[in-house]
């Protein structure tokens, strides 16, 4: 009686082999997605490359899988992963000067190692400097938009850098209007005045103008020449 219990017909060993070989096709198919996730999440959260036994590291693992690692002065950092790969950006820290650098002569690998000083705020310096024509003083740091007065005590100006001197008899409105320290009604007035009067021999001349204050020819006299 048990041997007619546990007996399958020619049918039923039919279905139960189809059955048998979906079960083998799904956990086929399956297989490999589960073990790449796996893979991927080992490698998200527990995977470290490969560093010198000396090297002592401190990581920290935050909600979006981001690992940094702090290396002497070099931090490896893991940026969230694809799917597919684990990408590192390695990110050299600054280090902060030993003495206070010259304005007029520090390019922007030397500002950007001024603790607070990032490439845009290096780029702005520069091109500001450009435009005045050298810094007469580290307070004119104070005028570019965004730089805090905190980044002053990292700076000098020497007075052995030529500064770019504006030719007052020569220069258009155009070329005028490029310094910071002069408006265009200003620069109007300097060439409308060479045009009805001649030359401009000294300050004395701009300070009869309307178009500027005690204060403005104050900043920007040592700028101008006269020749």
């Amino acid at each position: 009686m048990s041997r007619d219990h546990f007996y399958f017909s020619r049918n039923d060993r039919i279905v139960a082999l189809i059955l048998l070989g979906i079960i083998t096709i799904i956990a086929a198919v399956r297989y490999p997605w589960s073990r790449k996730e796996s893979r991927e999440l080992l490698a998200d959260t527990d995977t470290i490359p490969y560093l010198p036994d000396t090297v002592r590291r401190r990581v920290y693992i935050r909600d979006t899988i981001r690992i940094k690692w702090y290396v002497r002065d070099t931090v490896l950092q893991r940026l969230p992963a694809r799917k597919d790969s684990v990408s590192i950006r390695r990110i050299t820290k600054s280090v902060a000067p030993l003495s206070p650098l010259d304005l007029n002569t520090s390019d922007s690998a030397g500002l950007v190692s001024v603790p607070g000083i990032g490439p845009v705020f290096a780029s702005r310096i520069i091109r500001y400097r450009e435009q005045l024509g050298g810094f007469l003083t580290v307070a004119q740091l104070s005028e570019i938009n965004g730089i805090p007065d905190s980044l002053m005590k990292w700076f000098i100006v020497t007075d052995t850098f030529p500064l770019r001197m504006i030719r007052v008899n020569s220069v258009s409105v155009s070329e005028l209007r490029r310094h910071p320290y002069v408006n265009f009604y200003q620069a109007r007035a300097i060439v409308e005045y060479r045009k009805e009067r001649g030359e401009i021999k000294g300050p004395e001349q701009l300070s009869f103008m309307e178009e500027f204050t005690a204060q403005d020819l104050d900043r920007l006299l040592p700028y101008l020449d006269f020749r």
